[in-house]
């Protein structure tokens, strides 16, 4: 069986445990995970992707490379 329960933090009490404990058998093994989503609204998204290709800004590789022969010589 699973079960699914999304509440905030503060809502965790003793009622949520002891209906978790009703839920299943005494003796069955339980799994509990516990995630946090953080929503992030597009704006802050785009400027982290902004900031990220300041840091990190596109490669241009020469055209007249053979990248099949540098891959062949590293595979050897």
């Amino acid at each position: 069986m699973q079960t699914t329960y999304h509440v905030k933090a503060g809502e965790i009490d003793l009622s949520l445990l002891e209906s978790i404990k009703k839920a299943f058998k005494e003796d069955e093994p339980l799994t509990i995970t516990v995630q946090a989503y953080r929503r992030e609204d597009q704006y802050q998204m785009f400027l982290k992707s902004e900031e990220l290709q300041k840091k990190y800004p596109p490669m241009v590789v020469d055209p007249g490379i053979d990248l099949s022969a540098l891959a062949n010589e590293v595979n050897l």
